[in-house]
């Protein structure tokens, strides 16, 4: 009876223990020529045959920032050891557009955001980031210039 009591709770240890990809702890600054920049969408996206999964952060009012995996990740638990691209985006929202003859049904589009930060910066293509995450803790600063 007691081999079979310890065989069901390590069925059950093992059975039910979360499955998923292992994620390391990221975490790290972004500035602009500087200045802590808050409220930022850090984007990390894993770099052609690497074998991470999308990563984001926002960052805090001291341009603080904690990696999540994109998919399945626990908030601030990190990224997938690997090589990334990284965007960095902070839209400042200018909200609906006023048409000039409004007409009944109408609705009101959303004005083009307007970038906080170099354009740049918005896209990995352009963006010039990258970032490595290894094994284990990882701090990753961004500073970025005008």
């Amino acid at each position: 009876m007691q081999r079979l009591l310890v065989l069901v709770s390590l069925l059950f240890v093992f059975g039910c223990a979360p499955r998923g990809p292992v994620v390391q702890f990221v975490e790290g600054t972004v500035t602009l020529d500087g200045v802590a920049v808050a409220d930022a969408d850090v984007c990390f996206t894993p770099k052609e045959g690497s074998n991470g999964i999308p990563a984001v952060g926002k960052t805090d009012a001291n341009g603080q920032y904690r990696l999540t995996s994109a998919q399945g990740g626990e908030f601030g638990k990190g990224a997938i050891a690997g090589e990334y691209e990284v965007r960095v985006m902070k839209y400042i929202d200018l909200g609906f557009v006023e048409p000039t003859n409004p007409q009944p049904g109408d609705y009101l589009p959303l004005a083009k955001p307007k970038h906080h930060l170099p354009e740049k910066y918005a896209d990995v293509k352009t963006s010039g980031l990258s970032a490595t995450v290894k094994k284990g803790k990882n701090q990753i600063n961004f500073n970025l210039e005008k």
